[in-house]
């Protein structure tokens, strides 16, 4: 890495890999599957051990000739989630001196992908299992198992056809559970059963009282939108005893959301689930099995505490939490040990998949030469003013920020009226730009300011696409440079996309152990690439996101460290071309050629031909949807 930007003052030498590893929070929300390496360089450690340099990833992208943004995918830290929280409750159960069981069940919707799937089968654990919440999930899960001992979790409103479906999964020897999220779906399941002449294995959804707080909090709850209340479930126990069927239920299942941030709540949930879990059994069930859902959050924000974004707890505190609630209610009650399956598909994906994308340009990159000193134009009482700003601002007064506010205000007055020049406006913005540059170089904690100085920084990417929770829920998403962390940051920037849409940017961020509405990058380099990594992008953000201003599915493939440590990718996925974009909109890229050609002939004679034009064109439509990185005229990427 060039060090031709690298300012070795006092200011700087204060700087290290270590401040840059805290400064960015990255020990906390990477989990140990990312960091730092000596040379300032973001790096991936898929099983902990291996090192990824993500600089290295992404120029061996470009000699690919694939152009940024690409979103990269880590198979190993699949793995390893997976492993992780299967060993966390074998930990607990041991420290239990229990002989409890625990199956993850992956529930799809998180992130349908087949190469995600994949892999998660493919975890080293006993068995993985799927969970499903519609026709079209369950015939992803048909593709997908191929282990007899697999479970597959059938959750969701079912019609006919998606039972008949499931119970003909159970036919081809998987190990099939049919949850019931409405009584009337019970008959069907009977008479469809009765059909092929099998014995179903159901599941209850109890619609709990309890609640976790968060924007997931409607999972759980009385007014929950999925499950079944005390006389739904009264009503169902009835049917299947009247039918003489006790044996079909075998599970029951709650789910209280997908990012439960507090422990005591989901604890209070999992003990209201075994009051039932009791009840049904004195009744002359035999239950076998409790699902527990999902709920195991991830700490996007880094803040290590209860707030939307983060997490209070460990992945071993959850499974202690889990194993000694059901362990101690079911010696006390005299009841034998269900197998406990859980769907932490967010905690399972988070972590494996992140986008690798360039800044495009930044709102000061390129200041006008005519802004560098004062020009005749500029009048003596604007000018002593400026100078009088901005020598506040160099000396770091208190009184800085009211007379930064009393010259933006007396600029916009005067220039409405017309009493200033758009020259003299330009020159007053120039002496508010360098303002800011001079509480950058004069702020070393990088604390609370008191004066704004965000700068603008435009990003290869489409937040609805990529990240589309950060439009949604506002969520916060780690982001850092791939780059230059052995130097300090000194540039307060808000991040914005490429969509025509104010809604495109990220207005929060986690860095330095608080949430800010900017983050502090470094100064861009006029003759170099600056890259950002934006992370923990693999749990819904994929399957969630849009096609606002026509911005596609970016490129995507899985990186991978050999034994000898060569790179090596794979599942490479080229992104949508422009032309499957327009079809999503119902237009084809005949039509667009087709009226090219009509303008062309009416057009004027030029030193390019028409057919050079439209070959153009033509490739443009097959190109990628985002600017491309690698200069050159329009690429094809597929044919």
């Amino acid at each position: 890495m060039s060090s031709k930007h690298r300012n070795q003052s006092a200011y700087d030498k204060s700087w290290s890999v270590a401040r840059a590893r805290e400064f960015y929070s990255i020990h906390v929300w990477s989990e140990g599957y990312f960091d730092v390496n000596e040379n300032g360089h973001m790096v991936a450690k898929p099983d902990k051990t291996i090192s990824i340099d993500l600089f290295e990833v992404s120029e061996k992208i470009k000699q690919q000739g694939l152009s940024l943004p690409v979103l990269i995918r880590f198979p190993q830290i699949l793995h390893a989630r997976v492993q992780e929280i299967d060993s966390a409750f074998q930990t607990a159960a041991t420290a239990y001196k229990s002989k409890l069981k625990h199956i993850s069940c992956y529930p799809i919707k998180v992130n349908q992908q087949r190469a995600v799937i994949e892999q998660i089968l493919a975890s080293k654990t006993n068995q993985v299992g799927l969970e499903v919440g519609s026709k079209t999930e369950l015939l992803v899960a048909l593709g997908m198992l191929n282990s007899k001992q697999s479970k597959l979790i059938c959750n969701g409103y079912k019609d006919r056809a998606y039972i008949r479906i499931a119970l003909y999964a159970q036919t081809m020897g998987l190990d099939v559970f049919i949850v019931i999220e409405n009584p009337s779906e019970l008959s069907i399941i009977k008479h469809e059963s009765e059909r092929l002449g099998l014995t179903p294995k159901l599941g209850l959804r109890l619609k709990l009282n309890a609640i976790a707080e968060g924007n997931w909090q409607n999972s759980g709850g009385k007014d929950a939108k999925f499950g079944l209340d005390a006389k739904d479930i009264l009503y169902c126990l009835t049917q299947l005893e009247q039918w003489n069927c006790r044996a079909w239920l075998q599970l029951i299942h709650f789910h209280m959301g997908s990012q439960i941030t507090k422990l005591d709540e989901f604890a209070i949930g999992l003990q209201e689930a075994m009051v039932v879990f009791a009840e049904v059994i004195t009744q002359g069930f035999k239950l076998e099995y409790i699902d527990v859902g999902g709920g195991l959050a991830v700490d996007y924000a880094s803040q290590h505490n209860s707030s939307y974004f983060s997490r209070a707890y460990s992945i071993q505190e959850y499974a202690d939490i889990i194993v000694t609630t059901i362990v101690n209610y079911c010696q006390q009650n005299n009841l034998s040990l269900p197998i406990v399956l859980s769907e932490n598909g967010r905690a399972i994906t988070a972590h494996h998949a992140m986008l690798i994308t360039n800044i495009v340009k930044a709102r000061d990159q390129e200041e006008p030469k005519l802004l560098s000193k004062c020009p005749e134009e500029v009048s003596q009482d604007l000018y002593e003013k400026g100078e009088q700003l901005l020598g506040l601002i160099k000396k770091n007064s208190a009184d800085a920020e009211k007379q930064k506010q009393a010259f933006e205000a007396m600029l916009q007055e005067k220039f409405l009226s017309g009493e200033i020049s758009l020259h003299e406006r330009a020159w007053a913005e120039n002496i508010l730009q360098q303002c800011e540059s001079n509480v950058q170089l004069l702020d070393e904690n990088f604390l609370h300011r008191s004066i704004s100085v965000t700068e603008k920084y435009y990003c290869n990417f489409s937040v609805f696409q990529s990240m589309p929770d950060v439009w949604g829920l506002k969520q916060i998403f780690p982001i850092t440079p791939l780059t230059r962390l052995d130097e300090r940051p000194i540039k307060e920037t808000r991040l914005h996309d490429l969509t025509c849409d104010s809604d495109g940017q990220i207005p929060h961020y986690a860095f330095n152990n608080i949430i800010h509405d900017y983050i502090t990058l470094h100064e861009l380099s006029h003759d170099e690439e600056y890259l950002l990594g934006f992370f923990l992008l693999g749990a819904y953000q994929e399957v969630l996101g849009d096609m606002h201003n026509l911005f596609g599915d970016t490129h995507a493939l899985n990186v991978e460290q050999d034994s000898k440590g060569q790179l090596q990718f794979s599942e490479v996925e080229i992104g949508d071309c422009v032309n499957e974009l327009l079809a999503s909109i119902h237009l084809q890229g005949d039509q667009i050629l087709q009226q090219c050609q009509q303008h062309l002939k009416r057009s004027q004679a030029t030193n390019v031909t028409a057919e050079e034009m439209l070959e153009e064109i033509n490739n443009a439509l097959y190109g990628y949807t985002y600017l491309d990185s690698i200069d050159r005229p329009a690429y094809r990427i597929k044919r």
